[in-house]
């Protein structure tokens, strides 16, 4: 009898063990404790599986402190999360990528972007079983999607940045099954509402000819009605957005733009061709 007893005291202490979440990192975990969710409110470098297996939305963004956390391992047991909010929290992945593809409830998730020093500094967010995902924007260098993106319908790819003040331009390169009919949103993309700051290929870490700049410039600029633009590549599609990332004009290969039904303001044109894109500041008069 006493035999039978530590059998089964040692399988329930096996079984309690295997319900531990793994958080090695103390600014992840000291978040979940003020939000709440880990219920021994201790940093010991664990949380108990069931106090986040049930969480549906964590928005980590309010540390927003450089240093407040580095990683957010063991964010893969969260498996009912349908929202992840991490923006600018100083996320410090270096090479390591940030693996969501276990949250496939998942259905927003907001990384940090250039407006501060606090930005996420991750090289790649893996998102490949995640079929429910309605929305991504922020800044990483690369986005996987391959394999999921032909399971959803609509997607909002509001990534990438523009930096006012000095120009620069924060591209992020979208890892999906057929690039080319993503550039062109057509096919299972034809739903999908991307920002200008996307670039698509099957490997980013190879890139494709979608993902080339090539030389292009408008004329004239300032505009008040019409625009052409000189390059020397055979153009395919001409894209313009507002100086907030709307679209607000797509055309395809034209002698001339007109863009008179504009709001006078700053506007950025973005040009696709058949070796590559660019990207232009036109002011509307």
């Amino acid at each position: 009898m006493k035999k039978s007893i530590i059998l089964f005291s040692l399988f329930f202490s096996m079984g309690i063990m295997a319900q531990i979440t793994s958080i090695p990192d103390p600014g992840f975990e000291q978040a979940l404790i003020d939000l709440v969710i880990d219920s021994d409110q201790t940093i010991n470098g664990q949380v108990l599986t069931s106090d986040i297996a049930s969480v549906t939305d964590l928005d980590l963004s309010i540390y927003n402190e450089l240093g407040t956390m580095q990683k957010i391992t063991g964010i893969e047991d969260f498996t009912s999360l349908k929202v992840l909010k991490i923006i600018q929290i100083g996320l410090l992945y270096y090479n390591d990528p940030l693996d969501l593809s276990s949250l496939t409830n998942l259905e927003e998730l907001h990384l940090g972007d250039e407006g501060d020093v606090n930005q996420n500094d991750i090289k790649k967010v893996i998102l490949n079983n995640n079929p429910n995902l309605m929305l991504i924007d922020g800044y990483a260098e690369t986005v996987t999607l391959t394999g999921t993106d032909v399971d959803i319908n609509n997607l909002d790819l509001s990534l990438g940045f523009l930096d006012g003040w000095s120009g620069q331009i924060g591209y992020v390169c979208v890892e999906v099954t057929n690039p080319t009919d993503a550039t062109n949103e057509q096919g299972i993309y034809s739903d999908w509402d991307i920002g200008p700051y996307v670039n698509f290929s099957s490997d980013c870490n190879l890139g494709t000819s979608s993902f080339n700049q090539i030389n292009a410039e408008l004329y004239p600029n300032p505009v008040t009605e019409q625009f052409q633009i000189q390059t020397s590549e055979e153009i395919k599609e001409v894209n313009i957005y507002s100086f907030t990332g709307k679209e607000v004009a797509k055309f395809n290969s034209r002698r001339e733009y007109n863009i008179s039904h504009l709001s006078a303001g700053i506007y950025f044109v973005q040009i696709f061709t058949t070796e590559g894109f660019a990207t232009q500041k036109l002011i509307k008069n």
